[in-house]
């Protein structure tokens, strides 16, 4: 009983002053009252329930969680990995023939003589010396 007359003359009070003093208020005023009380309540809000905000975090239940989190993902990997290598089908690259280019000594610039050349050098190309005699 003592805690709800109390209470009861409060709301009275604030219904009054809702009714008589806020609408004669201009908007500039009411706009930096509501800031300034949503400042308070928040700073007092996080005064009162300090130690519950630092004890209950969702980065406590994520380290708890984290090491099963890990071996389902390994898990999940290495199924997935084996599951690849029994299913996977050969492809065949058909014939290893080497390609054909033209002399690298045709070449209009640097880099494509260079390339023709480390090509013909390591074995995959094969210099076509016909093409010499070509025009493009």
């Amino acid at each position: 009983m003592e805690f709800y007359i109390p209470s009861l003359f409060i709301m009275l009070l604030a219904a009054i002053c809702l009714v008589l003093i806020v609408p004669r208020l201009s908007h500039i005023v009411l706009i930096v009252l509501c800031s300034l009380l949503l400042v308070w309540g928040i700073a007092n809000h996080y005064t009162l329930f300090v130690r519950e905000y630092h004890n209950m975090n969702w980065t406590n239940t994520a380290s708890l969680l984290g090491p099963y989190v890990m071996l389902f993902v390994v898990i999940v990997i290495s199924i997935g990995y084996i599951i690849l290598i029994f299913l996977r089908k050969t492809v065949s690259s058909g014939s290893n023939e080497k390609m054909t280019i033209p002399p690298p000594d045709s070449a209009t610039n640097y880099m494509t003589r260079g390339i023709g050349n480390s090509l013909s050098a390591s074995g995959i190309a094969d210099i076509d010396e016909s093409a010499l005699s070509k025009k493009i």
